[in-house]
């Protein structure tokens, strides 16, 4: 995998040292080693992301192959408000969906089209907490960050 970290923060060298750990972890874990070494992925750092943009992270697709996605974007609010934990928490909520991509789980479409599986759902007419990619994310966050911090601060 490569890790590319910049914006607001990512002159911490803790913090810095912690997400690029993290991305290899949570890449192994999610997708298997030899799947995750073909990853491209760029962390941008936001201060305030969830004030201008409502979102604690982001996971985009930013390569041209959308049938086999192997370059990614995640955006993650880095104010200082925020511990390491909460940022490398949401950071795991970032790749589940980033697996979503690589496995053709999740598929996003024009008009509010997301595919997840074999079914197709308005976003706008399913809500936020209702949408199973979601609800996927959200069950795996914490485990996977808590499997990481024993691996990483132990």
């Amino acid at each position: 995998m490569i890790v590319y970290i910049n914006g607001y923060r990512s002159h911490n060298k803790t913090l810095f040292d912690a997400l690029n750990s993290a991305s290899w972890f949570y890449g192994s874990r999610l997708l298997g080693g030899r799947m995750a070494k073909h990853i491209t992925v760029e962390i941008k750092l936001i201060k305030d992301l969830k004030k201008k943009e409502n979102a604690y992270g982001y996971c985009h697709i930013i390569g041209d192959d959308l049938s086999k996605p192997r370059e990614f974007c995640i955006e993650l609010d880095a104010s200082t408000k925020f511990d390491f934990a909460q940022i490398l928490t949401w950071l795991s909520h970032e790749f589940v969906h980033l697996k979503q991509f690589v496995r053709s789980e999740l598929l996003d479409y024009e008009f509010d089209r997301t595919q997840w599986k074999s079914r197709m759902y308005n976003v706008e007419k399913t809500s936020y907490e209702n949408q199973p990619w979601e609800k996927e994310a959200y069950r795996l966050e914490s485990k996977l960050y808590e499997e990481f911090a024993e691996w990483y601060y132990d």
